[in-house]
């Protein structure tokens, strides 16, 4: 990355760290902040924290535990189908590679890792382009037990995409908060997740997302009875038995973060 900061963004980076240390919420709390502050020194549309617990190059990339911000209810239901589609295998490639090669925090914008041109022009392309959701810039932080923390940047379809020097900012943030990446995830980092088909998956990340069964029938288009099934398959593999709990496992995470 070759974008140049001015003084102006360097005090900006360093109050918005300042902010973050200092506040005395919780971990998803001070995530959300620290994003909120960064989409504004970036002017970005929408963003996303989460747990990649399967991250391999050539492989469907499983995440959990979506925290996002600035999606309508409708946007981030479409967001997170997207998320499913086979197509996106190929596209995460080079973020992997870079991250799994490097063993530290990767950014890169979406163009370049690819032809953007090319990226438009596939399914997974056109399925983001009709949520109207494209420009990113995304960092991957790798852990110790091979799982990720990964953050996404998003803007409107249409647009401009990610300059170098908001890549820079991003990654700088990023780096300077290792603590928050470790923060907010299960004990067991999600293991069972991968375990659950793609439609399960889904409907697992829009109950973590608050949606109600109604809700997520309708987003999926699916019959209130069949949602019930994938929930009651849910809870079966997580060990939970409400929705309250499934969130619990993610908000609170496994207590590490205390002194």
């Amino acid at each position: 990355m070759n974008g140049v900061l001015s003084s102006e963004d360097a005090s900006a980076m360093i109050r918005l760290l300042g902010e973050v240390c200092i506040m005395p919420e919780d971990h998803a709390a001070k995530k959300r902040h620290l994003m909120e502050g960064l989409c504004g020194l970036v002017d970005a549309d929408y963003w996303a924290w989460v747990l990649a617990a399967e991250l391999e190059p050539g492989e469907f990339p499983v995440y959990v535990g979506f925290q996002s911000g600035r999606f309508s209810e409708a946007e981030l239901a479409e967001f997170l189908q997207i998320q499913t589609h086979p197509d996106m295998i190929r596209w995460t490639v080079p973020l992997a590679t870079a991250m799994r090669t490097s063993g530290r925090l990767v950014t890169r914008n979406v163009q370049d890792q690819f032809s953007y041109d090319d990226f438009l022009a596939s399914e997974a392309g056109q399925w983001w382009s009709r949520a109207g959701i494209q420009p990113r810039c995304i960092a991957f932080h790798p852990l110790e037990d091979g799982s990720a923390s990964g953050v996404g940047l998003y803007r409107k379809t249409g647009r401009p995409l990610f300059t170098d020097r908001e890549a820079r900012i991003m990654h700088i943030l990023l780096t300077e908060v290792p603590w928050l990446h470790e923060m907010g995830w299960p004990e067991d980092r999600c293991a069972k997740v991968p375990t659950l088909s793609r439609r399960c998956w889904l409907v697992h990340e829009m109950l973590l997302q608050g949606y109600s069964r109604t809700q997520i029938a309708r987003h999926l288009n699916l019959s209130l009875h069949t949602i019930n099934g994938y929930v009651k398959e849910v809870f079966r593999i997580m060990h939970v038995h409400s929705q309250p709990e499934l969130i619990a496992k993610f908000r609170n995470g496994d207590g590490g973060h205390e002194p």
